[in-house]
């Protein structure tokens, strides 16, 4: 479909001598399926030529019209007001989508649109010593899916993973193992035991002044790198790291670089001399910081009095390594809204600082998880999600499997797990990023309803239809007889994927493929629940088994895209 919408920009791009991109981007579905199955909207087009819209449309109409006629493609082209509506034949339509789904269709929506370019991703970023938290989840599903999304796109992507394994919270776990530590139980459950033992003491090391002390001599052995401090450290930090790596697997995050924030305690020294060098430190009562008055911000503090070194210093510490050592045409900061203060005063020193790639750094800002807890009432991490899930999974499969609703099938407890983690995953992704997830379990997990179980059902409803025909799919059929209104949206649906996949690139927001895959499980539904598939007419099913398997391939394209694992079965 792309190619023969470029065709179309092209010819109104030339006839009008106008920049083709900004002929393609007016091309689109238009409201109302009666309209035209395109429409190209003339309001860009007639505002750089200082024309009238109308009159664009009217001359453009006859012109494209005589192309298509040429090239003999069956199109209707009519003029109506600002608009240029396009009806296409079902030879066109069907011949054009679903002929370049099947020439490859797990390439689906790729493209070379980021030949040459890189993209680094920091997300994520947990901190040591504490579990995985379900407010880690957003960051690490957005992140992930703006990666692989990126990667088909043809960019060079780096997940980079900014572990929070740094700080004063070190000091006081320390202090407390020394008090009552117990090595073997530390070895066996390194992250459990860690926040166990940190959980218990943290307020009286926060507020007894002999108790901070104590934490504060444990944090300054640790930054002067005592052995024992350094050991105790590095026994926090990788058994930290082993139990994320398991997490990471489940949700299909990956990172191509894991540097937390404790790599750049070397760096930073040389980085606040650059600062001194331009002008930018000021003291103020023995911090130093850096005055962004004139930008209407309050100032970014580097260094506070007592000599400990901040998060914003480390970002930009960390800003100019990367630079240095990968180089990238964007970074992208998948960081909650709260942060978007810290961001702006990183990024504006950054400029001021003189570095040009400054203004190539994004924060992909988010809304807040609302909802989150069991049936207890206490709020949750995410072991404890994934689990209820799984549980509220197999309950739901077996009332399923009672109604014969699904298939019966041995694999109930893995295709569980990979329900609830599409569940979980889809239920983050369905909703723009900005806007706050709200949490309810019986919309997570309902296969009926916008959520990742009914995706995952409708690939695997496709699945049984296609193994019950007992005949292959070739993309050899008669494109003719794909003319029902149903089909006609189901294809279209399709065909608009590929732009999809590119918009949610270039808004960093992986909502507008869940959005397309809704649409497209919708369409085909609609199109299954008044069409039978498997008819007599050979002709006819041939047809229709190519239909669906683009459909599912579309459906299972974009699910991983978002880190969803399809299913065959269900």
């Amino acid at each position: 479909m792309d190619r023969l919408l470029d065709n179309i920009a092209q010819n109104i791009s030339v006839h009008w001598n106008v920049p083709f991109d900004l002929c393609r981007s007016s091309l689109n579905l238009p409201p109302k399926p009666e309209m035209g199955d395109y429409a190209f909207s003339a309001f860009s087009v007639a505002k750089l030529l200082k024309k009238n819209p109308a009159e664009i449309v009217a001359e453009a109409a006859l012109s494209l019209q005589e192309q298509l006629d040429e090239t003999r493609r069956t199109t209707i082209v009519k003029a109506a007001g600002p608009y240029l509506n396009l009806t296409f034949s079902p030879e066109i339509l069907a011949g054009e989508v679903l002929g370049e789904i099947a020439r490859d269709p797990a390439r689906y929506g790729s493209s070379d649109m980021g030949a040459g370019r890189t993209v680094l991703v920091d997300y994520s970023s947990p901190n040591i010593a504490k579990p995985f938290g379900i407010g880690h989840i957003r960051s690490t599903v957005i992140g992930g899916a703006l990666c692989r999304i990126y990667r088909h796109l043809g960019y060079r992507v780096l997940g980079i993973n900014h572990y929070g394994d740094w700080g004063t919270q070190f000091g006081i776990l320390m202090a407390a193992f020394e008090e009552e530590g117990d090595e073997a139980a530390l070895r066996a459950d390194p992250l459990g035991y860690s926040y166990e033992l940190y959980v218990r003491h943290s307020k009286r090391f926060e507020e007894d002044d002999s108790a901070k002390e104590k934490a504060r001599m444990w944090f300054k052995k640790l930054e002067d790198k005592d052995p024992e401090a350094v050991r105790m450290w590095s026994i926090f930090r990788e058994g930290s790291l082993t139990e994320f790596k398991r997490i990471y697997e489940i949700l299909d995050a990956r990172f191509e670089h894991h540097m937390g924030e404790s790599f750049y305690n070397d760096k930073m020294e040389a980085t606040l001399t650059r600062l001194r060098e331009r002008g930018l430190v000021v003291e103020d009562e023995g911090a130093l910081i850096v005055d962004l008055s004139a930008f209407g911000m309050p100032p970014c503090l580097l260094r506070k009095s007592d000599g400990a070194t901040t998060y914003a210093l480390r970002d930009i510490t960390a800003a100019e390594y990367r630079a240095r050592e990968f180089g990238f045409s964007t970074m992208l900061y998948v960081v909650g809204t709260p942060q978007k203060l810290h961001f702006q005063q990183v990024f504006k020193v950054l400029e001021l600082m003189g570095h040009p790639w400054a203004g190539s750094l994004v924060h992909v800002d988010f809304g807040h998880i609302v909802g989150m807890s069991t049936r207890k009432g206490s709020l949750i991490l995410f072991e404890d999600v994934l689990g209820e899930a799984r549980e509220r999974v197999l309950a739901k499969m077996a009332e399923s499997r009672a109604s014969g609703k699904v298939e019966i099938t041995d694999q109930g407890e893995e295709i569980a797990e990979r329900v609830a983690v599409g569940a979980i995953i889809f239920n983050d992704l369905k909703n723009r990023r900005t806007r706050d997830v709200i949490f309810n379990w019986e919309h997570l997990l309902n296969f009926d309803g916008e959520t990742g179980p009914y995706l995952q059902y409708t690939s695997a409803r496709i699945s049984g239809i296609l193994r019950k025909s007992g005949t292959p799919v070739t993309p050899e059929v008669n494109f003719s007889l794909l003319s029902e209104p149903e089909v006609k949206h189901l294809i279209l649906t399709l065909g608009g994927f590929p732009a999809q996949l590119k918009k949610s690139a270039l808004e960093n927001e992986p909502s507008l493929i869940s959005t397309c895959l809704l649409e497209v499980a919708e369409s085909f539904n609609t199109f299954y629940n008044r069409h039978r598939v498997l008819v007599e007419d050979a002709e006819l099913k041939k047809a229709r088994l190519l239909l669906i398997s683009c459909a599912q391939a579309v459906i299972n394209n974009g699910l991983k895209l978002l880190g969803i694992t399809p299913q065959d079965r269900m």
